[in-house]
């Protein structure tokens, strides 16, 4: 697949087709790891405080609170997908991220273990939006009620990559937000 003279699509690439082109330089250049990418900056973040979300974010290993948290996220791709490793201050979660198939075509798919949640990028005024729209447990489809909900974006602000990343739960009310950027530090040109 070829978009804008590139061969080789990223994976994001893949799941937005045509409207990829339509992101801000600055997310456009955050979804094309190659085969590596390193991002470097600063996020806020904020947990929920109920017990089902502080016991959330233990298993997951989302990030504790704090503001001025320096953070690292390692794109790595991995055949037809990707691993994020998201590391804020010392404390490190991650991910792996592929596209969605049959029912899920079009959703990008980010497990976190075996739990699998399927999510609708759109690309509003240069912005990308998340969306989760489904997910299973192992194999088990969960009810949309058991699902992660919150606003999540990705945007340019003065030619720089932001995040406003908002996980909450019907349950558990806000599990997790985090906001801040990064800024490409590194390429990592490894063989496949």
């Amino acid at each position: 697949m070829s978009v804008q003279g590139i061969t080789s699509a990223s994976l994001f690439q893949r799941v937005l087709g045509s409207t990829f082109v339509q992101l801000a330089p600055a997310v456009q250049r955050g979804h094309q790891p190659g085969l590596a990418l390193l991002l470097s900056g600063q996020a806020s973040v904020r947990r929920g405080s109920s017990l089902l979300a502080r016991a959330l974010c233990r298993l997951i290993g989302f990030p504790v609170a704090g503001d001025a948290v320096p953070v690292r996220v390692h794109m790595q791709v991995e055949g037809t997908g990707e691993r994020w490793e998201r590391c804020f201050g010392t404390q490190r979660f991650e991910s792996r991220l592929s596209s969605g198939h049959g029912a899920q075509q079009g959703l990008l798919v980010e497990r976190f273990g075996p739990l699998r949640i399927h999510i609708a990028l759109a690309v509003v005024d240069g912005a990308l939006h998340w969306t989760v729209r489904s997910g299973t447990l192992w194999t088990i489809p969960l009810p949309t009620r058991l699902l992660p909900s919150g606003d999540s974006r990705e945007y340019a602000s003065n030619g720089r990559f932001h995040f406003d990343v908002e996980v909450a739960h019907p349950l558990a009310g806000r599990i997790v937000q985090y906001r801040g950027w990064l800024e490409p530090t590194d390429t990592v040109p490894t063989a496949p």
